[in-house]
């Protein structure tokens, strides 16, 4: 049997992150959280290593933009797969550039966007 993917959801709403977790749990993903960049870089520090993180930009703190440039900074974390959850215009230039996102979810979303995300960044590994 093949070990299920780990997803890291990192939200500082306890409603959506419950939510997206919920989400992919039912889809067969193994799902941590976190509710802040902190927590989220507490949890990277340990095994095992997410495939795919899903933050979001508006958090206090440190936004997603500024835990996406964090971890990208770290080459023990390379490989991750980083999607970045707004309600905000995605800036140009703002995926697929070095220390950015490899995708924007924008909000409002529901589950099959969520899942089509997480399920691309997956194959793009």
């Amino acid at each position: 049997m093949e070990p299920r993917p780990h997803i890291l959801v990192v939200d500082d709403d306890d409603a959506l992150l419950e939510n997206i977790a919920e989400c992919l749990t039912g889809e067969g993903f193994e799902v941590s959280v976190a509710r802040d960049a902190a927590a989220a870089l507490a949890r990277l520090a340990v095994a095992p290593r997410p495939a795919v993180v899903i933050i979001d930009q508006l958090m206090p703190g440190m936004t997603g933009t500024e835990l996406v440039a964090r971890i990208r900074r770290q080459p023990s974390l390379a490989g991750i797969r980083l999607i970045l959850v707004s309600g905000l215009p995605p800036a140009r230039g703002a995926v697929g550039s070095d220390g950015e996102a490899d995708a924007v979810l924008e909000k409002p979303f529901g589950v099959d966007a969520l899942v089509g995300a997480v399920r691309a960044q997956l194959a793009a590994a």
